[in-house]
């Protein structure tokens, strides 16, 4: 092995690091926005919709993340004529894909907490959005933390992704550096590395969480 070769290229994994974080954190955002929400109006007494936002996860979850995002880079500027950009096609697939699951852990997590709770927030005059903001959405995170932070970690993984469509993340800069230096074993356990550094943080700020909402 020889790490010597690969510090030239410093500057080109840092880079991909910081796209990788940009990308994950815009997904994110994506998902656990519009996760919520398909949670919470799942549990509405609304057939139809329920029925139509039914649908939406199943699409996300039976699809393969790549297929999608080759989808949405590649076949966007066909059906639309407006050609997205690698970072837009990125964060928006890995997002919707994250909300799938994620709205999936809520409302199992909302549909959990005892009937009982919702029928003393209404008796006391709570509407529906405050006794989900307030009474029944506090008492789920308890439950579904741990399976949400897993989403994270998985939306991190999974960004790894947009290098097969040409966005320089850590995975792209990896397979520079070597096509430069005809070296693959150490660029790839460097990726593998810094990879496996942040997911062992975030699982133990997971652990943290979790024991704080005990």
């Amino acid at each position: 092995m020889k790490f010597e070769l690969l510090e030239p290229y410093i500057p080109m994994f840092a880079n991909g690091l910081a796209v990788t974080c940009e990308v994950t954190a815009a997904a994110l955002v994506i998902a656990f926005a519009l996760g919520f929400a398909i949670a919470v109006l799942k549990v509405l007494p609304c057939r139809p919709l329920r029925a139509l936002l039914d649908f939406y996860t199943s699409v996300f979850r039976g699809v393969p993340l790549i297929v999608l995002l080759f989808m949405a880079y590649f076949a966007t500027p066909q059906l639309t004529g407006y050609k997205i950009s690698m970072f837009a096609a990125g964060i928006l697939t890995l997002g919707l894909n994250g909300s799938a699951t994620v709205s999936e852990t809520v409302r199992g997590g909302i549909e959990g907490v005892d009937r009982g709770q919702r029928d003393a927030a209404e008796s006391i005059g709570l509407d529906y959005v405050k006794t989900m903001r307030l009474v029944i959405i506090p008492q789920a995170m308890r439950s579904v933390a741990p399976a949400l932070v897993n989403e994270v970690i998985t939306v991190l993984k999974s960004s790894s992704l947009v290098a097969t469509i040409g966005l320089m993340d850590m995975m792209r800069a990896a397979q520079s550096v070597q096509a430069l230096t005809y070296r693959a074993f150490e660029p790839f356990l460097v990726v593998a590395v810094v990879y496996y550094v942040i997911v062992m943080v975030l699982a133990r700020v997971g652990r943290a969480l979790e024991k704080r909402l005990k």
